[in-house]
C-alpha cells in the first residue's frame, strides 16, 4: 500500500522543481483559452477586432501607394483594390490581421516569471516588430497577387506566410523573453554585489 505522505512529497517534489514551468503553462492555456473566447464574442469582433482589421488594411493601403513600392490602389474597409490596369482585389480577413499570432504572443510573455517592469518594453517592442512583419505580409501579398498566378499567391498566402509568422513570432518570443530575462539576471548579480560590499 502506497502511504499517502509520500504521495504528498513526492508531488510537493514535482511543485517544488518544476513550479516556474507549471505556472507558465497554466498562465499560458488559461490566458489563451478566455482571450479566444473574448475576441470571438460577436460584441467584440465589431468593435475592436474590425477597427484593426481596417487599420491594418489601411496602413498596408498607404505603403503600396508610394511612389517607391508602385502599387496604386482603393482601399475600402477590409479590401483593397488596384487601379488602372489592376484588377486585383485583396480582403484583409481575421485570420490575416495578426490578432491571433499576437495574442500567442502576448499571452507567452505575460506567463514568464519576469517582472512587469522588466519585461513590459520587450514585450511592446516584440508586439511592434510582430505587426510590421504582418504588414509586410500583407503588401507582399498583394504584389504578389497583382503580378503573379493565382497558385502562386495561394502558396504565399497559405503556405509560405503561414509557417514564417509562426517561427517569427517564435523567434521574437524567444529573443524578447531572453533579454528580459537576462535583465532581471544582471541586476539580481548587481544587488548582491552591493549587498556583499556593504
Amino acid at each position: 500500500m502506497i502511504d499517502p505522505s509520500h504521495k504528498k512529497n513526492r508531488f510537493q517534489e514535482i511543485w517544488h522543481d518544476y513550479r516556474s514551468e507549471i505556472k507558465f503553462v497554466t498562465i499560458f492555456v488559461v490566458g489563451l483559452v478566455a482571450a479566444f473566447f473574448f475576441i470571438n464574442n460577436e460584441k467584440v469582433a465589431s468593435t475592436v477586432v474590425k477597427p484593426i482589421t481596417v487599420a491594418e488594411t489601411k496602413i498596408a493601403s498607404v505603403v503600396l501607394n508610394q511612389s517607391v513600392v508602385g502599387f496604386p490602389n482603393k482601399q475600402s474597409e477590409n479590401v483593397i483594390r488596384g487601379k488602372g490596369d489592376n484588377f486585383f482585389q485583396m480582403e484583409v480577413k481575421n485570420n490575416c490581421n495578426g490578432i491571433y499570432e499576437s495574442i500567442v504572443f502576448l499571452m507567452a510573455f505575460i506567463a514568464i516569471q519576469v517582472p512587469w517592469r522588466r519585461k513590459i518594453g520587450w514585450m511592446a517592442g516584440g508586439f511592434l516588430v510582430f505587426h510590421i512583419i504582418n504588414e509586410l505580409r500583407l503588401v507582399t501579398l498583394f504584389i504578389i497577387g497583382s503580378t503573379k498566378s493565382h497558385e502562386t499567391f495561394v502558396f504565399f498566402h497559405e503556405t509560405f506566410w503561414q509557417y514564417t509568422l509562426i517561427i517569427l513570432t517564435l523567434a521574437i518570443f524567444l529573443f524578447c523573453a531572453d533579454r528580459a530575462s537576462r535583465t532581471v539576471s544582471v541586476l539580481k548579480i548587481k544587488e548582491k554585489e552591493d549587498a556583499g560590499s556593504r
